[in-house]
């Protein structure tokens, strides 16, 4: 039997910090959604597996540079 890491109520928390984030911002990074639950993203791909929410799709590596200020020239 898996150790749980974090009480249902716990988990319930950072589920409803997620919902409410995703609310406001649908086009989110999953970091981003991670950093305002409270967890890391790993916790949240878990409770994904469990059907508990559903992240946004992972970034490209390309995506995921377009997004850095160097790529803008605004360092």
């Amino acid at each position: 039997m898996k150790r749980k890491h974090y009480t249902d109520e716990q988990e319930q928390v950072f589920l409803d910090r997620a919902h409410e984030y995703l609310a406001k911002n649908p086009d989110t990074t999953r970091g981003k959604l991670a950093t305002y639950s409270g967890v890391s993203v790993s916790v949240l791909e878990r409770l994904e597996n469990d059907g508990k929410i559903t992240l946004p799709p992972k970034l490209t590596i390309k995506e995921a540079r377009a997004t850095s200020p160097w790529a803008k020239g605004k360092v």
